[in-house]
């Protein structure tokens, strides 16, 4: 049976906040996922992290590769993932227990493209609530346009671990990362990404802490 979601994670010496991801991800309400943690040449103790989660639970899946970038590193998940839907994190954030089951059901009942979700912005012991679109909705993507025009350089809308997609529209027009830039790649990814929607869902519930 294939998972509903692939979870993707990419790694490079991240063991001092590493496990407090791993166990947002494990400790989700919804449970049918693969978690992808992807150690991209790590020099420190990620390799025996990823690899100790792996042995506790099969729903966690290692790769190990000589440091090549977040990019390459997510195109090798991508490029593996067996889920309808993606979902992606940096393994110095971590989500709420509820974000994987918010991002399915909001999928689901609505028959979107892409879901989108308002963050928690952590700054030491502050934590805040950041988003762009302030009401749950459903648009189409030329509303959603409009909207990002207004603020294109918010994190909202550039960043990939606030979204959550389909892979049938990745895989049917073969997006990737472009591993050739180093800043803004994932703002790239998911302008080409809304390129091929019809519908976007807008949550105003925050399911993700962002640890700037």
């Amino acid at each position: 049976m294939k998972p509903a979601v692939s979870i993707i994670v990419p790694v490079y010496n991240g063991e001092k906040t590493l496990e407090r991801c791993v166990d947002s991800v494990l400790k989700q309400e919804y449970k049918d996922f693969e978690l992808f943690l992807i150690n991209d040449g790590s020099s420190d103790k990620t390799r025996e992290i990823c690899e100790r989660y792996a042995a506790a639970d099969d729903r966690v899946l290692v790769i190990h590769k000589e440091n090549s970038g977040v990019s390459e590193s997510r195109n090798m998940a991508i490029a593996q993932a067996h889920g309808k839907y993606l979902q992606f994190l940096d393994c110095d954030d971590w989500i709420t227990p509820d974000a994987t089951a918010l991002f399915v059901r909001t999928a689901t009942e609505q028959q979107c493209d892409m879901v989108i979700s308002q963050f928690y912005r952590v700054i030491g012991e502050h934590v805040s609530q950041k988003g762009a679109i302030d009401e749950d909705g459903l648009m189409d993507r030329s509303t959603y346009a409009n909207h990002m025009m207004q603020k294109p350089a918010d994190f909202y809308y550039g960043v990939l671990w606030n979204k959550f997609y389909k892979r049938s529209i990745i895989t049917e027009h073969r997006l990737r990362m472009d591993q050739s830039i180093s800043w803004c790649e994932d703002f790239m990814f998911n302008l080409e990404y809304v390129r091929h929607t019809q519908t976007i869902y807008a949550m105003k519930v925050p399911v993700y802490y962002y640890v700037k």
